[in-house]
């Protein structure tokens, strides 16, 4: 059983070494002889399992401070993923839950005073290395260390006290939101929780107001909890935050640098062999097409290491299509330049942001903070944006490792968001309070009137 375990973490610290693109930026806060070692102590002691490691592993990645990395364990007979019902965020020594889908003892804005009889505060203070990523009370990821606890002591809202066993629930499908508000006859309010590659439903919601967004002069945009979703999804968004014409070209101009070691264009090329089937078994002939010639691509530069490229450009497909109701005119039919026209009525934006704003989200945020009329308030991003093209490796059948094999140029030029996020323009620090009250819409409002 060890010698399974321990070629398992081997091959998994082998694979951070040399494939994950982020490694050389993490080589300092890299330790992995403390999991080897509590590896073999959980064996000696007879309690190294499938789940066990799962947590070692977790907890060996949370430590390099990138969220892109993942571990998880695929469901089978004897094992289920779950989630506690809730989330929560830490203000001072105590957590405070944000959201409780499906654990109806709790309510928002109960306060968790101890974990297995110790405060969280007290719990962060004793952990050897953060496991938790985040490196400030607002930033820290709690949902996974919650999973491992027994028991937590909570004050509800009325003042009453209470002693839980921690439940586990079925992982629901996310449930994301896209929202249009008129807040007065010259302010607009979107909100957009997911960049579908998908725009449709997105177009069909700006289409509807159009009205009323050619009208306003002053847009507040929430994209506080925009957790997934593509490039491609934010272009209808782009015609609303430009101040002046603009072609997607312009706008992309971040190179990447991906490692093309042999073993990661070996699992790149058996990820596209597995949709090339599934696409000719659907008789989509032209994705079918694709993936053979990305195969292609993967078997020339196997090997060949670090190479500087061009951003994958996925919104060109975009640059040809209405954006919001304003055209995309061609500047340059020769060249192709494809120009978004901006909605010049609208000369005032705040982009709400929060640590929970990753991926695309950060990506779009990133573009805006270019713009002049686009002031971003709220709380610094998650930090996903640094590394991308995140490659999927199986092992033993049971457990799935996940990280980046690209990075952005701006981190081989030595600038990173990893650890704190995308700036603010203005900091607004969380606290308890927004647990029931919205105090950043609030204070966007006021932003963006005055």
């Amino acid at each position: 059983m060890k010698h399974k375990y321990d070629d398992l973490l081997r091959t998994i610290i082998r694979t951070i070494k040399n494939d994950y693109a982020g490694f050389p930026e993490k080589m300092e806060r890299h330790d992995s002889r403390y999991y080897v070692n509590t590896t073999g102590t959980a064996f000696k002691q007879g309690n190294l399992d499938e789940l066990l490691f799962l947590r070692i592993v977790s907890q060996y990645l949370a430590s390099l401070g990138d969220p892109n990395l993942k571990f998880s364990m695929a469901d089978h007979e004897d094992y289920k993923n779950y989630c506690v019902g809730f989330r929560t965020r830490r203000y001072g020594n105590d957590l405070y839950v944000t959201e409780c889908a499906q654990d109806r003892r709790l309510k928002v804005g109960d306060k968790i005073t101890a974990i297995n009889q110790l405060p969280p505060g007290g719990h962060r203070a004793k952990f050897r290395k953060n496991i938790l990523i985040g490196n400030t009370a607002e930033r820290e990821q709690w949902s996974g260390f919650l999973k491992m606890a027994d028991h937590f002591e909570v004050e509800h809202s009325d003042g009453t006290k209470e002693d839980l066993p921690f439940e586990h629930f079925e992982l629901l499908q996310p449930k994301y939101k896209t929202e249009f508000r008129s807040l007065t006859a010259d302010v607009c309010y979107l909100c957009v929780e997911e960049f579908s590659p998908d725009t449709t439903a997105l177009e069909a919601l700006l289409q509807k107001h159009e009205m009323e967004l050619h009208a306003c002069s002053r847009l507040i945009l929430d994209l506080r909890k925009n957790e997934w979703g593509s490039e491609s999804g934010f272009v209808p968004l782009l015609p609303l935050v430009i101040d002046h014409p603009v072609s997607l070209t312009d706008l992309l101009q971040e190179p990447v640098y991906t490692n093309y070691t042999n073993e990661n264009c070996e699992r790149r090329i058996r990820e596209f062999q597995v949709l090339k089937n599934l696409y000719a078994k659907e008789s989509q002939e032209d994705a079918a097409r694709l993936c053979d010639d990305l195969i292609q691509e993967y078997q020339k530069k196997a090997g060949s290491g670090l190479c500087a490229e061009a951003a994958d450009n996925e919104l060109q497909s975009k640059s040809h299509t209405t954006a919001a109701g304003a055209p995309c005119e061609s500047e340059n039919s020769n060249k192709e330049q494809y120009l978004i026209r901006p909605y010049e009525n609208i000369q005032k934006i705040v982009l709400i942001t929060d640590t929970w704003c990753r991926d695309a989200g950060e990506i779009f945020v990133k573009l805006c903070s270019g713009f002049s009329k686009v002031s971003i308030i709220g709380r610094p991003t998650m930090g996903t944006i640094d590394y991308t093209n995140s490659v999927t490796m199986l092992l033993d059948q049971t457990f799935v490792l996940s990280y980046p094999m690209s990075k952005r140029g701006y981190v081989f030029n030595g600038t990173q968001y990893n650890d704190t996020g995308l700036p603010v323009d203005l900091y607004i620090p969380w606290t308890s309070q927004e647990c029931t009250e919205d105090v950043l819409l609030s204070k966007a409002l006021e932003t963006v009137c005055s």
